[in-house]
């Protein structure tokens, strides 16, 4: 029973290290996404104004059409990738390099409504990328901690050696970052595009 309990409070400390390693990849991806934004300039940078003006328009309008399956699957081959990199060594590389593509998506897309249209573009950011984060961001970082811990212990011990992945609780947590990206899927497609219309047009100044 002690040598039961010894071994789970041994795992705090490894988890609390990759999700550390996770969160500072997640950042640094987000500060290149932020800088990125910022140095568009010229026919690249009217092109992002002229494209985020017509699609906000095209969102007040309410003709912004958006299918179930490509919104979902949009947020669910994330938390899939993770979950796969998470079960196999190349977690330890793929997993900071996922989450530094993540962060830099995230921060980029904001950064170009910030740009775009000053401090009236943080409302449609929000709707857009930040209401949907709220719910996968959690999921992403569960599943990313609980890979980069199995893939260490695959690299430290060997293949057959560490903690398998397959166990009934490893199975629970990666159900429940499946059905929270699902509900960020239908939150996307349900609730965003109304919210959308009203930061368009908060935006837009129409």
């Amino acid at each position: 029973m002690g040598k039961r309990m010894q071994k789970r409070w041994e795992l705090v400390p490894e988890q609390a290290g990759a999700l550390i390693m996770l969160s500072l990849s997640f950042l640094a991806g987000g500060g290149a996404g932020c800088l990125f934004a910022r140095l568009a300039s010229g026919v690249g940078a009217q092109g992002l104004a002229d494209f985020l003006s017509d699609y906000l328009h095209l969102a007040w309008e309410g003709t912004v059409v958006r299918s179930l399956w490509p919104v979902l699957w949009g947020q669910l081959r994330y938390i899939l990738l993770a979950l796969l990199l998470g079960i196999t060594v190349i977690g330890i590389l793929g997993l900071p390099v996922l989450f530094f593509l993540r962060g830099f998506c995230f921060a980029f897309s904001v950064a170009c409504f910030c740009r775009v249209f000053g401090g009236g573009g943080l409302f449609p950011a929000f709707c857009l990328f930040g209401l949907p984060a709220l719910v996968w961001a959690p999921a992403l970082f569960l599943a990313g901690t609980q890979g980069f811990t199995w893939a260490a212990e695959e690299l430290r011990y060997g293949t057959g050696r560490g903690r398998s992945p397959f166990e009934v609780s490893c199975w629970c947590r990666a159900g429940l970052c499946v059905l929270l990206v699902l509900l960020c899927g239908l939150v996307e497609y349900t609730i965003v595009p109304v919210l959308l219309r009203v930061a368009a047009r908060f935006a837009l100044e129409i």
